[in-house]
């Protein structure tokens, strides 16, 4: 038990710095830990804790005991607003962590998980993006005061973001017999979002302004999340995941929405950009319907392929990006990856995969601080059981987002870009 404490004090000080990240629905996150990063595809896997969030019933395959599981994710994020051929960009990284607990014996188990569900992480554009400039054309045309002709050229610009969902999840499983086994959990979700920033226009002469806005949202909510793994052969496994909706309503707190030049423009910019303090709007998480299917060949080699579906439609949106947007303009979306696994021995084993993620959104609906772009992704890494019961996982990628563009209403084509370069380490631990 001294172990088990000694690893879970070090999981709290890891979650404590979390800033989450990158890869699956417009909201739904679903890169949680090691073994994801160098599979890509988990969603029928029988082999490590970490399946608790993936094939929450698939964990009756493993062995009997008390299995802690740790990764911590790198993240190298680059992301870029081209707005009317201006490069603005953001270049924060990010830290992830996932933490999974499971305790089998014979035919029944129990589970705990924290993982970032939702959330983008941290992003600082320090010449601005096309938030601001949608900012700035509203000072202009909304804002015009002709005593001082204030303009949107030549100023100067800067936008922080930060949001993140975190998860609590504890579940139970079930082995009905060799072949069906189910599971049933509950997760709990806090989410938080903010953003602050500026924006000068004619900066140094008698008529410059500066309009700074600083908010803060933050909603909870529980879900539910089913479980079915049916195992045909020993060579054969499939795994099914269903993910309710979790209703999330942030309330709005301003900060600050300030003018300098006119106090009576402060405190009308952010009801413009759709955040009125006090007020709450919906942001509601999917619902998620997850499919695996894994083969063994040889006893050395197991493919798996995944199909991850996002029920977007069905989540009940009603918040800005910054102009409203539109839900029937949303659509579902997808992942559906593969992935190759061979075990050399009996303490090593390497693997690669890949996914793919049509998110079902349009550019001009898109989230300008971290876009939603359609994505390839690629993964490889190892794991090695450096002793009796602690297996290490090193995993890397990187995924390949496709650009995507529109023409605002501010009249500039805005040109989304995005790659994220990661790394993952990840540790487990049989105490029992």
């Amino acid at each position: 038990m001294k172990k088990l404490f000694v690893f879970l004090c070090v999981a709290g000080l890891i979650a404590a710095s979390a800033s989450p990240l990158f890869a699956g629905g417009i909201d739904n996150k679903t890169n949680w830990s090691a073994e994801y990063i160098r599979t890509l595809n988990r969603n029928a896997a029988t082999d490590s804790a970490d399946i608790v969030a993936y094939n929450p019933a698939g964990v009756m395959k493993m062995e009997d005991g008390l299995f802690g599981n740790l990764s911590v994710q790198f993240i190298d994020k680059k992301y870029n607003n081209k707005v009317g051929g201006t490069d603005l960009e953001s270049h924060e990284p990010s830290y992830l962590p996932g933490l999974f607990l499971l305790y089998k014996r014979d035919r029944l188990a129990g589970f705990f998980s924290f993982t970032i569900p939702g959330g983008g992480g941290y992003v600082d554009y320090s010449q601005g993006n096309y938030t601001t400039q949608y900012a700035a054309a509203l000072l202009n045309q909304l804002f015009y005061i002709p005593a001082f002709g204030v303009a949107a050229s030549n100023g100067l610009q800067r936008f922080e973001a930060e949001s993140y969902y975190y998860g609590y999840t504890f579940g139970g499983a079930f082995a009905i017999n060799d072949m069906f086994s189910v599971s049933l959990a509950a997760r709990y979700i806090d989410a938080y979002r903010e953003a602050k920033g500026f924006v000068i226009m004619n900066p140094g002469v008698a008529t410059e302004m500066t309009h700074y806005a600083d908010y803060e949202e933050d909603a909870d909510g529980w879900g539910g999340i089913i479980g079915l793994n049916i195992a045909p052969t020993e060579e054969l496994n499939i795994g099914m995941r269903y993910e309710t909706r979790t209703d999330l309503d942030f309330d709005q707190k301003v900060n600050q929405d300030e003018n300098t030049l006119n106090p009576a423009l402060s405190n009308q910019l952010l009801p413009y950009l759709g955040v009125n303090n006090g007020a709450s709007v919906s942001r509601n998480l999917p619902a998620i319907f997850a499919l695996g299917i894994s083969y063994k060949f040889f006893q050395k080699f197991r493919v798996e392929t995944n199909l991850t579906y996002y029920l977007n439609n069905a989540a009940g949106w009603d918040d800005t990006v910054p102009t409203p947007r539109d839900p029937s303009d949303v659509d579902d979306g997808y992942d559906l990856g593969i992935a190759l696994e061979y075990t050399f021995n009996n303490k090593l084993k390497g693997s690669l995969g890949y996914l793919y993620t049509d998110t079902g959104i349009d550019a001009k609906n898109m989230l300008p601080e971290s876009p939603e772009l359609d994505v390839q992704t690629i993964g490889a890494g190892a794991a090695y059981e450096c002793i009796p019961g602690m297996i290490l996982n090193f995993a890397i990628g990187n995924s390949f987002y496709k650009s995507d563009s529109f023409v605002s209403s501010i009249g500039s084509e805005i040109e989304y870009e995005k790659n994220n370069f990661f790394i993952s380490l990840g540790i487990q631990y049989k105490f029992l």
